[in-house]
């Protein structure tokens, strides 16, 4: 199994591309340890996940004390450093520009970006991530780097992890860690569906029409996050992979 001796660390595992991806990573042979808010809901995705010894802690992202303390823990209990990193929270934002207000952007920065950052530092604690190297990855999105009305809050937020990606995979490349984005378009998720159904049917209409191959699956970003902690991309590092069914090619 390709993922045999890997401990991945998923955090925002509880729903949609964390939840299947670490189902999938399970099928490979990998250890995980999920974290998210809802203990109930990251039983359930363990409960899916093929294998044994998986964990999970319930925890909020901007709570960086109980995060540190959660994978610290981790790592005693089982004897085994991490191996690899995955970065899956976040929270969609819509708010025109005029009702933008400093409060919602430090909201959706605390969840969407900042403790990609600060989670790669807990990594580096001793002992806390293989001394042989591996694997870290950001779920980011298409609007990093593309722009849309109304959404300059997220862009800029998911925007911040494709550049945190570089800087990070310059910084730990001396360790052999390896630190790349992927960025889907719209995928069928709890979050997308909750989008889809408060508009029109003609706005869902183009926004289908934006992605060439259709809306994505969540399993077709799993493939691509499994890609890059996998050992055939092991000499990839600081790159953002485009997972949106043609939407950037337009």
């Amino acid at each position: 199994m390709e993922l045999l001796n890997q401990k991945v660390l998923i955090v925002g595992a509880s729903s949609g591309i964390g939840r299947s991806t670490a189902i999938s990573l399970s099928k490979k042979g990998a250890k995980l340890v999920l974290i998210s808010r809802t203990e109930e809901k990251l039983k359930e995705v363990i409960a899916s996940c093929e294998g044994h010894g998986h964990t999970c802690f319930a925890i909020d992202v901007k709570d960086e004390k109980a995060l540190d303390e959660a994978i610290s823990t981790s790592v005693k209990v089982s004897g085994e450093p991490f191996t690899s990193f995955i970065y899956s929270a976040g929270q969609e934002g819509t708010v025109p520009l005029k009702f933008t207000k400093s409060e919602f952007l430090i909201d959706i920065l605390q969840v969407n970006t900042i403790p990609a950052l600060l989670i790669t530092k807990i990594l580096q604690k001793k002992d806390n991530f293989s001394k042989d190297g591996g694997s870290i990855v950001f779920i980011s999105s298409i609007m990093g780097s593309l722009g849309q009305p109304a959404k300059a809050a997220y862009c800029m937020s998911k925007g911040g992890l494709i550049s945190l990606s570089k800087a990070l995979a310059l910084e730990l490349a001396p360790k052999k860690i390896r630190v790349n984005c992927v960025s889907p378009g719209m995928v069928i998720t709890d979050m997308s569906m909750k989008i889809l159904d408060s508009v029109s049917e003609d706005n869902v209409n183009e926004i289908k029409k934006m992605h060439p191959l259709g809306i994505g699956n969540v399993e077709d970003v799993a493939n691509a996050i499994e890609f890059l902690i996998a050992d055939k991309s092991k000499w990839i590092t600081g790159i953002d992979l485009l997972v949106d069914g043609g939407y950037s090619a337009k």
